[in-house]
């Protein structure tokens, strides 16, 4: 069966909310749950490192001290918007230092004379600070605490019978967790393989890092190196399992007890989910940025506790960052570059950007992306964890929810290529100039794409043009409306025209500009690591859902999501199209996630 993209799903799988998950928790459903969760008492038995599952007795992994992994934080000042340079004194490698900070208004004058000059330097290279105000974080207010309600027999919430009862379904939970822990250790895990992906990656060139990792995606060679770190792979999902096992043993009892998670539990998960993404590193974190900007999928207040994760990233220091940029370049940072900046204008999981000038005798201002050290084997590692963390929960999903019939393990596997690509930054070059050329030959001038210095790119350096702008994330709503006739034009045009499109179009990564472009565009386009390449068939496929949506012809959207493979080809269509009504229609009416949500409390 082949997946979509992320990206492609955002657009099309979120119109499908009919998931049979709900199914699974109607009142019949739950009487089944909460039965089969009973049953495995006898079934499951957990001794030690042992697991009993009927008859047969199976060994899983041994068990790990759980301890965060040691690693070295340091506070930063960081800026995320538009640039305002001031001229520093530190020079790095013969390159003066550059910093940015995130302004509090708008652009006055131009942005080259708020520059001040430190007077020192690394390496030969000035070093440049920015005068400019830092903008003030709004303080969001305290939301107020209620409390939950208390039985008549003073236990919170429930009576102590039904908390007996329920202490035995978490028992029968955790235990069958266990054991499809355990079948799914005695497994060997395969890559992903990228024949049915739509993530857009060059595999015709590659090579290897010290460590041994393909710095292009290359599933047999990476499949190989988890050979090798057996040890260290199994240390990591110790790390993991002790965060995940406890959170989600709670969401397994609270979907047995109460067939759903009320709204007074979430904004206590939230909390509980971010803190443990963020003690997991950088690929969690990436994926709980990703997930922070989808309220078609996701409550209110865990957006709102996700979102803190984008600026939960500690920047590494800017003397490695030029040590990476000239060990990548092949020579002093003198030899490329006039300034850069003192610290890092933007810092994220996988790189962090400067703002410099090219030694070209213009002073041309580039963005500097570097990869953070050492990011490709933690990736690697973690992509392994995530792998064998999705066959336990497909396992678990075949279980106790065997009607819903979503390949979680293809979702991650396909989320797994596109992350490691992001990591080529070749691979985002090239990315880059085919959108940008792709944009002017279809007549879209609303929207720029930065060029790209080809010269100065490497696996883990990227040089492209300099945007003055603000965020979408940071502008008010009547500037993103400006903005919004523009964006469709471009995004419709990828998605439908090209069929190559960008996969991470989240409000952090489009620009107001400050200035129209000399071409007249007021948006910019930034961040093209995840790309994907979608074929003329499955464009087709995709228009004819979008009318067949837009004119409720339901019938035949079934049949349209099959052919791509969204739905399974012997789907109940009897069943699927009164559900896609009521659950589409609302969705038809427009005005975003938010308000579909509003419209489904009506029905």
């Amino acid at each position: 069966m082949k997946f979509t993209s992320v990206a492609v799903s955002t657009y099309f799988l979120q119109a499908l909310l009919i998931s049979p998950v709900s199914q699974a928790f109607s009142p019949s459903g739950r009487t089944t749950l909460r039965n089969t969760a009973l049953n495995v008492l006898p079934t499951f038995s957990v001794s030690g490192n042992h697991v009993a599952v009927g008859d047969v007795i199976v060994e899983g992994n041994t068990p790990l001290e759980a301890k965060p992994e040691e690693t070295e934080t340091k506070t930063t000042d960081l800026t995320t918007e538009g640039i305002h340079l001031n001229e520093v004194s530190d020079v790095i490698n013969g390159v003066p230092k550059l910093t940015a900070d995130v302004r509090d208004e708008k652009p006055e004058e131009d942005t080259r004379k708020k520059l001040e000059d430190t007077g020192r330097e690394i390496n030969g290279v000035r070093m440049t600070k920015s005068l400019n105000k830092k903008k003030a974080v709004k303080k969001q207010p305290e939301k107020e605490v209620t409390e939950e309600p208390k039985t008549d027999n003073g236990v919170d919430g429930v009576g102590f019978a039904e908390k007996l009862g329920n202490s035995g379904m978490a028992s029968a939970a955790a235990m069958a967790t266990a054991a499809v822990n355990a079948a799914v250790a005695m497994k060997t895990l395969e890559a992903p393989k990228v024949d049915k992906s739509y993530v857009s990656l060059d595999t015709t060139d590659n090579e290897l890092d010290n460590e041994g990792l393909p710095l292009v995606y290359d599933a047999k060679l990476i499949e190989t190196y988890w050979k090798k770190e057996r040890g260290a792979l199994n240390k990591r999902w110790g790390y993991f399992v002790s965060k995940a096992v406890p959170f989600l043993t709670q969401l397994v009892t609270l979907f047995i007890s109460e067939g759903k998670i009320e709204e007074r539990h979430i904004p206590g998960l939230s909390k509980k989910a971010r803190e443990d993404l963020q003690d997991l590193g950088p690929t969690f974190i990436k994926l709980g940025q990703m997930m922070s900007v989808r309220p078609d999928v996701l409550p209110q207040p865990t957006l709102d506790e996700l979102t803190k994760l984008q600026d939960s990233v500690a920047p590494f220091e800017t003397e490695i960052a030029v040590q990476q940029i000239e060990s990548e370049l092949g020579g002093p940072l003198g030899q490329f570059f006039t300034s850069i900046s003192e610290e890092p204008v933007a810092a994220a999981s996988l790189a962090q950007v400067y703002l410099a000038t090219l030694n070209d005798g213009k002073d041309t201002r580039v963005a500097v992306k570097v990869q953070r050290p050492d990011v490709l084997s933690t990736v690697s590692k973690d992509l392994y964890v995530l792998r064998r963390a999705a066959e336990v929960f497909q396992g678990l999903i075949e279980r106790f929810a065997p009607q819903q019939r979503t390949d979680y393990v293809a979702l991650l596997n396909e989320w797994s290529i596109g992350f490691y690509t992001e990591l080529d930054f070749k691979n985002e070059a090239r990315n880059q100039k085919t959108l940008r050329q792709d944009m002017l030959d279809n007549g879209i001038t609303g929207l720029t794409v930065p060029r790209v210095f080809d010269d100065l790119c490497t696996r883990r350096i990227l040089v492209s043009e300099w945007m003055d702008g603000v965020k979408l994330s940071e502008c008010s709503d009547e500037e993103i409306a400006k903005g919004t006739d523009v964006a469709q034009e471009a995004f419709l045009t990828q998605l439908f025209e090209t069929g190559f499109f960008h996969a991470d179009p989240h409000p952090g990564n489009m620009l107001r500009l400050d200035k129209p472009t000399e071409d007249g565009a007021t948006l910019a386009l930034i961040d093209c690591g995840l790309m994907a390449s979608i074929d003329r068939t499955d464009r087709d496929n995709m228009i004819s859902a979008v009318i067949h949506l837009a004119n409720k012809d339901y019938a035949s959207l079934v049949d349209d999501f099959m052919k791509l493979n969204i739905l399974p080809e012997d789907s109940d269509r009897a069943a699927i199209i009164p559900l896609m009504d009521k659950a589409l229609s609302p969705y038809v009416k427009g005005g975003g996630a938010k308000k579909y949500e509003e419209e489904l409390k009506k029905m």
